[in-house]
Parts: structure tokens; C-alpha cells; sequence
């Protein structure tokens, strides 16, 4: 009898989606909401991720933990994984950045992953959003697009599509979790509310800034869900052309110190102690 109602207990836990969603190099933080998470055994159903949040997404749903997600994370050179694009639509080609993610993960495609894993994409040609998710489609690939910053990273030609980043039709893929009709929706907002200090000093941060203007100004759309809106740079933080292990570390930090101050309110909804 005991081991029945243990059973049933167990059955009626909520089911969890979890959407990362991007924001440049702030996307890292991320990685600290994963950490935080497996800490308090709060377990993930299906997950989905844009821009930054893919290369999250996807290491976790092909069976990395959060710290060696981090590990992988900390030494990621950016400048050595990216080459120049010769197409005249962007600076960068991401073909290279496929490559070394490829290279990263455990398996290879959708079908493979532990848990339902999907990347938006946004279509240049129709101003739609693409989803990657079919099990035949490959993760690398999928992360590659989700990526590519429209002008710094050059279009890539896929099923009749040109897709970039995710982030210009749905940079907190809450939506794309749907058919697993979750009980519980997390959403992850890496883009900070906060004031910018001071005014841009050069074209990156005009760029960045632009973007974040963008993202904040459609939060509001993501409340369909009702989710459990975790937000772990409540500061401006400015972008830096170099960052280094210091600055990833303190972006992660955010992650997990998020996840701390939301705890009473997410241990309630996940119904873990």
C-alpha cells in the first residue's frame, strides 16, 4: 500500500519545460540556472533553447551535467571558433562554430537526446520562426543557426529556408514546449531591465543595446504560459569584446544565485523539498 501512494506520489509530479533563452554572452548565465536546478533535484521534461540558451540547451538534453556544461563553457574561446565569411552577408560563417560543437556533444541529433530538446530559428525569407526538432535534424547544426547574430554571422540556407538566430521571432521558446503540454513552464530571461550607465562608446554596444530594447520590449507575450519567469541579471551588464573566465564565471554566478532567491516559489511548483 505504502509503495502504490509512493507511486502515485511520484506520477503526479508536475511535468517541467524549461525555455533558455539568449542574449549574447549573458546567455551563460544560463548555465548557472542548470547548476542550480540539478542542485535541488528539480527535474527537466523537455526543454528548448535560443541563441546563447541552445548551446545550453542542447549539451543538457544530450546528457551533459551542469558542471560539465560549465567546464565546457569556461573554455570556449569565441575568436578561435569563428572564421570569416567571404559571402558578404555577415562577418562570421557559422559552419566553424557547428563544427567544434559537433565535436562537443555526446550524440548527434534530436532523435537521440535524453530528453525532447527544440531550437528556434528565425526564417529571413518568411519572418517566421523555425523550429529544429525533427529526430533526423542535427543538434550542432540546429545550434549553429540558433547563433548567428544577423550581420555578424552570415545566413544559412537549410530545407528552403534562410535562417538566423532565434532571437528575432522567439528568444524565450516557451511556446515550442507546448506539444508536451507541461504543467509547470520555466522561462530565462538573460536580458537585463536594468539602466544603462552610460552611453554606448561604440558600435558593439550600440548593436547589443539595440537588441536588448527589442527582447525586453516583448516580454509581455511570454505570459500565455504563466511561467516561472527566472531573471538572473537584474543589471545592466555591458558587453566585452574579450571576455575572459572571470566574467563567465560571474554570469553563471547570476544563474545559480537566481535560482536561490526563487527557490521557496520553485520548490513549490516543482514539489521537491
Amino acid at each position: 500500500m505504502n509503495f502504490d501512494f509512493l507511486n502515485f506520489l511520484h506520477l503526479r509530479r508536475p511535468k517541467i519545460g524549461l525555455a533558455l533563452g539568449g542574449g549574447s554572452m549573458r546567455g551563460l548565465a544560463n548555465v548557472g540556472i542548470l547548476k542550480g536546478l540539478e542542485k535541488h533535484g528539480v527535474p527537466i521534461h523537455c526543454i528548448s533553447g535560443t541563441s546563447a540558451g541552445s548551446i545550453a540547451a542542447a549539451l543538457y538534453a544530450a546528457g551533459q551535467t551542469a558542471a560539465e556544461i560549465e567546464e565546457i563553457v569556461l573554455n570556449l574561446d569565441w575568436f578561435k571558433i569563428a572564421s570569416l565569411s567571404l559571402s558578404g552577408q555577415g562577418m562570421l560563417n557559422p559552419a566553424k562554430l557547428q563544427r567544434y560543437l559537433d565535436a562537443l556533444l555526446p550524440v548527434k541529433t534530436f532523435g537521440e537526446t535524453r530528453i525532447p530538446l527544440h531550437i528556434s530559428a528565425s526564417d529571413l525569407l518568411t519572418a517566421q520562426e523555425y523550429v529544429f526538432e525533427r529526430p533526423d535534424e542535427e543538434i550542432a547544426l540546429a545550434t549553429a543557426v540558433s547563433c548567428s547574430i544577423p550581420g555578424v554571422f552570415s545566413p544559412s540556407a537549410y530545407r528552403g529556408r534562410y535562417l538566423v538566430d532565434g532571437c528575432l521571432v522567439n528568444n524565450i521558446p516557451l511556446s515550442v514546449l507546448a506539444a508536451h503540454r507541461p504543467t509547470v513552464y520555466i522561462g530565462v530571461n538573460v536580458i537585463p531591465r536594468g539602466t544603462m550607465p552610460e552611453k554606448p562608446r561604440n558600435i558593439f554596444q550600440i548593436f547589443s543595446r539595440g537588441y536588448d530594447i527589442y527582447e525586453l520590449s516583448n516580454l509581455a507575450r511570454y505570459q500565455k504560459y504563466k511561467p516561472l519567469l527566472l531573471e538572473p541579471l537584474q543589471e545592466y551588464v555591458k558587453p566585452e569584446l574579450k571576455p575572459g573566465k572571470d566574467f563567465y564565471r560571474k554570469l553563471i554566478q547570476a544563474g545559480e544565485t537566481e535560482i536561490e532567491r526563487q527557490l521557496p516559489r520553485l520548490k513549490k511548483l516543482a514539489r521537491v523539498k
